[in-house]
């Protein structure tokens, strides 16, 4: 078996997951991954009303206070890091730079869910290609913002709302033909500032491919871009490390011949 590692995975320190800390670790393992980082949700907006999001604040000390209590009872041959999926950066600039610098995070995710327009991504009708076509627009011009910024290792899940879409049954993304250009400049800004970029495969796990896409993975590679984690974005024990093993699959494809790893937000790389 590959050395699996996970560097997206939620507990119930995150909102949206209700998995206790040790049962989701535990799973995870049993799964094979030998190398796992708790991303759990940092929000600094509400995702319903926008507003700032006081529990943000609370997400890194949970952490570190989960891996003090479990790390003992874990496997001796589990790699265990901590982490944060540090969400909506540019709605709070200055939050999300002390939310970054607690010096036990070994990474830190950034992402972006909500749009200042029409809210949480999730919540929008993709029947309407006009509609559709505004949002990815949105999506491009705010995800650039967040590269520009210094306060996170790895984008997250770049095009994840093509999985929004496909709940609908419309097939719309990111693509090269449409976006080429500007998602070109989005993946050459996060090189030039020593950030990467993640294959999360919860995309492969629900039947809409990873995210991104492979041909801007291709493009990622091909511009010099080689910080790349994996990740499976699980919630809930029952699908932790889903479509790991797929992912680097994917990854080889594309030109790839290391995983990164992270250690006090430095990386590292293991050969896939």
């Amino acid at each position: 078996m590959a050395f699996l590692t996970d560097y997206h995975c939620h507990t119930n320190i995150s909102r949206d997951s209700t998995a206790p800390y040790y049962d989701m670790v535990m799973a995870e393992y049993d799964a094979g991954v030998r190398q796992l980082c708790i991303t759990d949700h940092c929000d600094t907006v509400d995702w319903h009303t926008l507003a700032f999001y006081p529990p943000c604040r609370d997400v890194a000390r949970q952490e570190l206070e989960a891996y003090e209590k479990y790390r003992p009872l874990l496997p001796a041959d589990l790699e265990l890091r901590m982490g944060m999926e540090l969400a909506e950066l540019i709605f709070h600039p200055e939050l999300t730079e002390e939310l970054s610098g607690y010096p036990w995070l070994d990474f830190i995710l950034g992402s972006y869910h909500i749009t200042k327009e029409y809210g949480d991504y999730h919540e929008q009708d993709y029947t309407d290609p006009a509609f559709c076509r505004e949002l990815l627009d949105i999506y491009l011009r705010d995800v650039q913002q967040v590269a520009d910024l210094n306060y996170f290792d790895v984008m997250a899940h770049i095009g994840y709302i093509r999985r929004y879409a496909s709940y609908q049954g419309v097939d719309t993304g990111l693509t090269l033909a449409e976006h080429g250009d500007r998602i070109e400049h989005l993946l050459k800004t996060l090189i030039r500032n020593g950030k990467g970029i993640e294959i999360n495969c919860s995309g492969l796990r629900d039947g809409c491919g990873p995210f991104p896409s492979e041909e801007i993975l291709r493009l990622y590679r091909s511009l010099g871009g080689e910080i790349v984690t994996i990740g499976s974005d699980a919630h809930r024990p029952a699908v932790a490390a889903k479509c790991l093993d797929q992912g680097q699959e994917i990854l080889k494809a594309c030109g790839f011949r290391y995983i990164t790893v992270f250690t006090k937000r430095k990386p590292s790389f293991i050969p896939i």
